[in-house]
């Protein structure tokens, strides 16, 4: 239920979700540095006291930074492979869709009609600024596929060559890259890693508010740089790892470029 609405306000807007985790590190910070204080009243710290307690929330705040710079990887690592996959599949569907062209009687045009659709309703699945889309979108490409195999597997058993059998094999490679490229954009950062970020987040800015109090010194200004920066990291991890959001986007121009070369390549045929 907690994740379903921590995404849920991701999807609603970044800015909320920075904001949110900007305040609940300030609590943390003024948690800790209220407790810090409270100690220093009641038994002065030492120099070796002060020592060790800066040396625990260093090690904190460097362990943090680790996980939050694996965090980032990872939802980086996922945003390029959407990226590559998008790239391959308009180059699998130019190349199944040239093949079908090369299909004599009408089941050629037929199919390559088809798989225009498709790679139609892969630009907009791609595109697709929200998730409520996606459920009528892999429905209708799953119509689609059926309908191109279906187109294939005729032309194939009439007239079993080895250029039937290579439109085969580049509708495979098609349909293929679509399933890659869907479980690419359904794939995320794993959600304990998440948690484990925002936790150790919490703990790691309060002892580090700790330290503060106990020592007597607040630093405003450098300890809301702090905040705003480990904010900012948070935010784009949540960019790169909702893929319908945000300002990082997974740019569809393989596939666009692949629909105006069908319109580029079929005025020239007719030209000719």
């Amino acid at each position: 239920m907690l994740d379903g609405a921590l995404a849920t306000l991701i999807d609603t807007s970044l800015v909320l979700f920075g904001g949110l985790v900007l305040v609940l590190l300030y609590i943390a910070n003024e948690t800790g540095f209220q407790i810090g204080r409270l100690r220093g009243r009641r038994r002065t710290p030492h120099e070796r006291d002060l020592a060790g307690i800066g040396t625990i929330t260093t090690g904190m705040l460097g362990l943090l930074a680790f996980t939050l710079g694996l965090t980032i990887n990872i939802a980086q690592a996922r945003f390029e492979t959407r990226r590559n996959l998008v790239a391959q599949e308009a180059n699998a569907i130019e190349t199944a869709w040239l093949r079908a062209k090369l299909i004599v009687g009408d089941e050629g045009p037929a199919i390559g009609a088809l798989i225009e659709d498709f790679a139609k309703v892969e630009l907009a699945y791609v595109s697709a600024n929200s998730f409520a889309a996606e459920p009528g979108l892999i429905s209708r490409q799953n119509a689609l596929q059926a309908q191109i195999w279906q187109a294939a597997q005729t032309v194939a058993r009439r007239d079993p060559t080895s250029m039937t059998l290579s439109l085969a094999s580049a509708l495979v490679d098609m349909f293929s890259a679509a399933q890659s490229e869907r479980f690419a954009f359904d794939s995320r950062v794993p959600a304990d890693l998440s948690w484990m970020l925002m936790g150790g987040s919490l703990l790691a800015i309060g002892a580090m508010g700790y330290h503060l109090g106990a020592s007597g010194a607040r630093q405003v200004v450098l300890t809301s740089l702090l905040l705003v920066m480990w904010a900012g990291g948070m935010v784009l991890i949540a960019d790169l790892n909702r893929p319908r959001v945000g300002a990082i986007r997974v740019d569809p121009a393989p596939l666009r470029w692949t629909i105006q070369g069908f319109a580029q390549t079929q005025g020239f045929d007719q030209a000719r």
